[in-house]
């Protein structure tokens, strides 16, 4: 299965999947809020890890439910809209966002608990 960000018909940026044989696109998100980064496949191919409303969230692939696994942050405190990484067991996933100490900002690498739901 390959995945791959679209438009819906509302405009609405959504994550969508083909086979790598072909054939008809799968909408499986339904969300009501773009996707705003790269993504990525869990090891099992169960869940996509991405950033949406300013927050890490997952989206079991087979139903489509996306699940908020931070809190909200905007502006510089947002997570960063890269691909994120889940730990090899596939119980945390690993982001970046800015973080300012000292007057000097840097992205830090943060880990979020995941868990199919």
């Amino acid at each position: 299965m390959i995945a791959f960000l679209m438009k819906d018909d509302a405009g609405i940026v959504q994550l969508w999947s083909v086979s790598s044989r072909g054939g008809d696109l799968r909408q499986i998100t339904r969300n009501t809020t773009d996707i705003a980064s790269a993504f990525t496949w869990s090891s099992d191919a169960t869940a996509i890890a991405h950033v949406m409303d300013g927050s890490v969230c997952a989206t079991d692939v087979a139903s489509g439910r996306t699940r908020r696994l931070t809190e909200r942050r905007t502006g510089v405190d947002a997570p960063e809209p890269f691909a994120w990484v889940f730990s090899p067991d596939g119980r945390q996933i690993a982001y970046t966002r800015r973080v300012t100490s000292g007057g000097v900002t840097c992205a830090q690498i943060f880990v979020v608990p995941f868990s199919t739901p």
